[in-house]
């Protein structure tokens, strides 16, 4: 409870005792009060007030507005509003209202906006900074400005100096609050006010990760609602109050208590700035953010879940008897060389050559691949591009960390765009870039990776794509240094200053091997190539870096926590360390130019189409019958599968009289695999079926172990109450999770391979109690479902947009990438569609599908997985009565006990 509840109070931290005085002549208005009324009423949900007046008259003085801007930023985020808009929203808008209410069909959001002029200019600001989008009449949709995503339609209100955009279904009940005298006023020092309902809304409202924070502090068991009030008062003190609704407030004072114990590092904290008032059905905290402010470095530690705790006089009592381990001198790279441009790709290896893309220069060190061209549902009109460029690096020149980018990738043609929402919107060059360093697997050398992303400008074709021109510029390290830093106990936080930022450093355990401590960063200080430890004699201690997570989190207004910072670990005991920096680089600059069609030929993978002549007719029942039933194929299947039967594998014998199945199912009985079935396939069925991903359901009907126990489908539902109260399934997994005796396979993912055989492994059937305890005889039955008809739309040339029309179904290419292809249907959700892809010599290309994704506007994307050149696709479309194929199965390993000797679970 303690990281929950304090955390909404840290976001105020750094307002400090911002100019209350300057507020007296910027009360709020009569649409302020109201705008606060309607967004704090029982129907609402989730929300958040914010006070523009406040903010703008804050920042109004030179030696606030740098301080004001971070909180300013985060609270125009909590309200969905973008940043870069900063200025006309303060300037139109005097408070603002984001959040979600309640109707018949669930949560759905709202915006409130009290303006300083008339409801049209403010309308009209609104419109300009896309925020909303007129649809027909009154309608709006809302525009999210981070992710593009349209919600509504929603019915405009218009009031005194008032906007509010409302569900449809609540606009007559909220226009008639918005008529009547606001029920609550707006103080004139009221910074935001804000408030959730936990349950049952918050699953649909909150993060995953917020979630699992409320359910592990226990916070959803004992509230319902949390409300966050921020307000200054005349001394210039800035004070925030948490209220805690539930019925059982006095089970969260119990969690406080525990939270604020003498063990915990927040006990200080909560004695000096926070102070707690319990009641009938709420718990407040009142936090003095002024005196918040002094323990920002403890708090900073606290909700960064990379840092452990200060280390204890114990732990320092530990590090004295580690066993030192010394680093052999010759292994510390000198570091003396006046490098080039040339001399840095000659120190890269011979044997070092990214995988992918086209060589910049004759080194063939340096290189562009294509990596995607997209368009994306919400956002249309606009097209992306993706390219990744890759250098190869010298031994030990592989930075630690790095802030500053090594690689830069310039676009001169096609001409750019910058979109009015999304990530790129707050691009002024309408480009992204996201830099790592990683090995290549095919060798020890490592490898700078640089992805970026650009918009085209609106209105170009990318059908008619000449080429993507630009350069790519790499920064060689052309010049070290090396800096020294005392690192002595206990420990603490340690900084190394630059006129662009800082290096930190930081202990945060002791164990057997040695110390371990956080490099991190904050601005852009130089690149640290290696951190060397050093005792008190001045030899250099062995040492072990490791990254951390690849994430990050922001703390309004006390900084950043980077997690993706470098653990270190010191074998031995330190005294200071040393950092070799990169001092001077020289760019070394490569243009570029990639034509159509993309990814292009030199791209291509080697092993992409079928063999000539492999095209198929598509899957129906009648082709199905003349081909894969046919006696040559059974015969030849049947070679496959008796070949493959051996050692600790035994198939089930086909039926007498029936058709033989296409698939082959076996039993292990020896090894770490023993009790799993396998259902295995040839490459003529598995070509067959991927077409239109038929899927084959496995089902488990009957079950003999040797030990006597006999095992069907409704034994799987049988529950038992655990040790610890909770409800087990009897037959179910280690965990008492249940057990499912089906499972749906698709060709198109393999776990198992052998010669011309694919298939996969099953063992989630069986029981954890039954593990260790051998199979006598397995029943049950395989079964998949084909079309009457499959019609087929003509081969279509593969590029962004291209279209197949199949009937009176429309369909059109939406992204493509090296090994990845999107379609998206334009004028239906129907099911029994799908596609096959073809090199551009006719020859099918294998592909899986991926993820079929349904919208709300009754169409669907289909996400296909590649494997080889793609340059000609088709629609597929089933028609008529479905027929199923139902294929019985009875392995027997060992004959059962007898039938009175069993354990019968009926």
């Amino acid at each position: 409870m303690k990281k929950v509840i304090l955390v909404l109070a840290v976001v105020l931290v750094g307002l400090g005792v911002a100019g209350a005085l300057l507020y007296r002549n910027a009360s709020p208005s009569n649409a302020d009060h109201r705008l606060l009324s309607v967004a704090s009423n029982d129907e609402t949900v989730a929300s958040v007030v914010v006070n523009l007046r406040l903010l703008k008259s804050v920042r109004s003085v030179a030696s606030w507005k740098d301080r004001i801007e971070p909180a300013e930023k985060y609270l125009l985020k909590v309200g969905n509003l973008p940043h870069r808009h900063r200025e006309l929203l303060l300037e139109t808008f005097s408070s603002f209202a984001s959040g979600f209410v309640k109707t018949a069909e669930g949560p759905a959001p709202f915006r409130m906006f009290a303006s300083h002029g008339s409801a049209e200019e403010a309308l009209d600001a609104l419109k300009k900074a896309h925020l909303v989008e007129a649809t027909s009449g009154e309608d709006y949709v809302l525009i999210d400005a981070e992710t593009c995503d349209r919600e509504g339609p929603f019915r405009l209100l218009k009031g005194d100096k008032l906007l509010a955009f409302v569900p449809t279904a609540l606009a007559t009940d909220l226009a008639a609050r918005l008529a009547q005298e606001p029920g609550q006023k707006m103080a004139p020092l009221l910074i935001a006010q804000g408030g959730i309902n936990l349950l049952p809304f918050l699953e649909s409202l909150a993060p995953p990760l917020v979630q699992m924070a409320l359910a592990r502090e226990e916070i959803t068991d004992n509230a319902k609602r949390l409300t966050l009030t921020l307000r200054t008062d005349t001394d210039g003190g800035i004070w925030a109050e948490l209220d805690v609704f539930g019925e059982h407030p006095d089970q969260l004072q119990k969690l406080w208590e525990k939270a604020t114990a003498a063990d915990s590092p927040l006990k200080s904290v909560a004695e000096t700035s926070v102070k707690v008032t319990p009641s009938k059905d709420a718990f407040r905290l009142t936090v003095d953010v002024n005196a918040l402010q002094k323990h920002t470095d403890v708090l900073t530690r606290s909700f960064s879940p990379f840092q452990n705790e200060a280390l204890t006089a114990e732990a320092l009592k530990e590090l004295d008897d580690v066993e030192e381990a010394l680093l052999d001198p010759k292994d510390l790279h000198p570091y003396d060389e006046a490098l080039t441009p040339a001399s840095f790709f000659t120190l890269s290896g011979e044997d070092c050559s990214p995988r992918n893309g086209f060589a910049l220069d004759d080194t063939k060190k340096l290189r562009l691949a294509f990596a995607s061209l997209s368009s994306r549902e919400n956002q249309p009109g606009v097209d992306f591009v993706s390219l990744t460029s890759s250098v190869c690096l010298p031994p030990h020149y592989t930075p630690v960390l790095a802030k500053r980018e090594w690689m830069e990738v310039r676009i001169q043609q096609p001409e750019l765009g910058r979109p009015t929402c999304g990530p790129l919107a707050d691009e002024a060059d309408g480009m992204t870039s996201e830099e790592d360093f990683s090995s290549e697997s095919s060798n020890d050398m490592d490898v700078a990776k640089t992805r970026v992303g650009f918009a085209l400008k609106p209105g170009v074709d990318t059908q008619k794509l000449s080429s993507i021109e630009g350069s790519v510029t790499v920064q060689v390290p052309t010049r070290v240094k090396k800096a020294t830093l005392a690192f002595r106990p206990p420990y603490g936080r340690t900084e190394l200053v630059f006129p662009e930022g800082k290096l930190s450093v930081e202990a945060t355990r002791v164990s057997g091997d040695g110390l371990t401590f956080q490099l991190g960063s904050e601005g852009t200080p130089p690149s640290v190539l290696a951190v060397r430890v050093l005792n008190t004699a001045g030899k250099h201690l062995e040492t072990e870096s490791r990254s951390g997570f690849s994430a990050s989190m922001t703390l309004p207004f006390i900084g950043r926590v980077q997690s993706n910072d470098t653990s270190i670990l010191a074998r031995g005991k330190p005294d200071q360390l040393e950092f070799v920096l990169v001092d001077a680089t020289t760019p070394h600059a490569r243009p570029f130019k990639l034509t159509p069609p993309f990814p292009a030929p030199e791209e291509d993978e080697q092993e992409g189409g079928e063999e000539p002549g492999a095209t198929l007719e598509p899957l129906s029942q009648a082709v199905f019958e003349k081909t894969l039933q046919a006696p040559e194929a059974i015969a030849q299947r049947q070679e496959h599968y008796t070949r493959y039967a051996s050692g600790g594998l035994i198939a089930s014998p086909e039926a007498p009289g029936a058709v033989p199945s296409p698939f082959k199912v076996l039993l292990q009985t020896q090894g770490i695999f023993e009790n799993n079935l396998e259902i295995v396939w040839t490459e003529d069925v598995r070509r067959h079926f991927v077409q239109m991903d038929t899927t084959l359901q496995l089902e488990i009907l009957e079950v003999d172990f040797v030990d006597g126990t006999r095992l069907r489908p409704e034994n799987m539902q049988e529950t038992q109450e655990s040790e610890s109260g909770a409800k087990e399934y009897v037959w179910g997994s280690r965990f008492g999770d249940q057990r499912t005796w089906s499972k749906t396979v698709s060709l198109g993912s393999p776990n198992v391979a052998a010669n011309d055989l694919r298939g996969v492994l099953y063992s989630d059937f069986l029981p954890h109690r039954l593990e260790e305890v051998p199979i006598a005889r397995i029943k049950g039955q395989l079964s998949f479902s084909l079309p009457e008809t499959v019609a087929v739309s003509p081969l279509t040339p593969l590029s962004l947009h291209s279209r197949a029309t199949i009937g009176e179904a429309r369909f059109h290419v939406s992204s493509i990438a090296q090994e990845e292809i999107s379609l998206l249907s334009e004028n239906t959700d129907q099911p029994g569609f799908a596609a096959m892809f073809a090199d551009a010599q006719g020859r099918p290309v294998r592909a899986n599908l991926e993820k079929r994704t349904d919208f709300d506007d009754a169409t669907f994307r289909l996400d296909f997985e590649t494997q080889g050149p793609v340059r000609q696709w088709q629609m597929l479309q089933a028609g008529g009565a479905s027929k199923t194929y139902t294929y019985p199965f009875e392995i027997t390993a060992q004959a059962p006990k007898p039938v009175a000797a069993r354990k019968q679970r009926r």
